[in-house]
């Protein structure tokens, strides 16, 4: 089972924090996995959360800005910089190019229409820059199970205004087509079940994912590159 860096379980001590780094350590491991290869002198992280100290940690010598709403947790470093922006207005800055984006995690919170939104994110890539995204996958087995039992699979939206949950989850063929749309070449698709809390349920689950049809692994990571 992968773990994920000690200097991440070593500066985020609270235990929801212990948790969901443990949860998402494999999906950690697939970013870095795609990220190594593009050797990027700048990353533009979207939605500063533990990936932005990852990537620091991992890259020392990439600049390593940030977008989205500010989080006291992951500070910047001297050089770096941050874009204050709520992705749902539709009033984009300009964005300096970077190598690469990393885009985790997040469109699924916004409830506003994907394509603007990516063809803003493909505005900060350089040309030949990638753009890497994560998001759970709308129709995995697990939902679709709880949908036979006649139970939701989606939370309910919630009362917190700054994490409101999921509005929209996506398929891997509906991202396909949105990334086409908004200008940029998809070069790799992958579906895997690597979110894993460290119960035995989970584990099974995540064990038999490569015998699964890609439609019904939970997580998605897409690569797209600007031409």
């Amino acid at each position: 089972m992968p773990q994920p860096p000690p200097s991440l379980l070593a500066r985020y001590t609270a235990p929801e924090e212990q948790i969901y780094l443990r949860t998402h350590a494999q999906r950690y491991e697939r970013l870095l996995e795609l990220v190594r290869p593009l050797a990027p002198g700048r990353i533009l992280v979207v939605g500063p959360s533990y990936e932005t100290v990852l990537l620091r940690d991992v890259f020392p010598s990439a600049t390593v800005n940030t977008l989205g709403w500010h989080d006291n947790r992951f500070p910047l470093r001297e050089h770096e910089s941050h874009v204050q922006f709520d992705l749902n207005d539709p009033n984009y800055p300009e964005l300096e190019p970077h190598d690469v984006v990393v885009c985790s995690e997040v469109i699924e919170h916004l409830h506003v229409a994907t394509v603007p939104v990516l063809r803003f994110l493909a505005s900060g890539l350089a040309s030949g820059g990638h753009l890497i995204l994560q998001t759970p996958n709308a129709t995995a087995l697990a939902k679709r199970i709880r949908m036979v039992f006649g139970r939701n699979p989606y939370d309910p939206i919630r009362e917190e205004s700054g994490n409101p949950g999921h509005f929209h989850e996506h398929t891997v063929d509906e991202l396909v087509s949105a990334l086409g749309e908004a200008g940029l070449d998809v070069t790799r698709v992958l579906t895997e079940n690597y979110c894993d809390p460290g119960s035995r349920k989970n584990r099974a689950y995540r064990a038999v994912g490569r015998t699964m049809p890609r439609s019904l692994r939970e997580g998605i990571t897409v690569v797209a590159r600007k031409q």
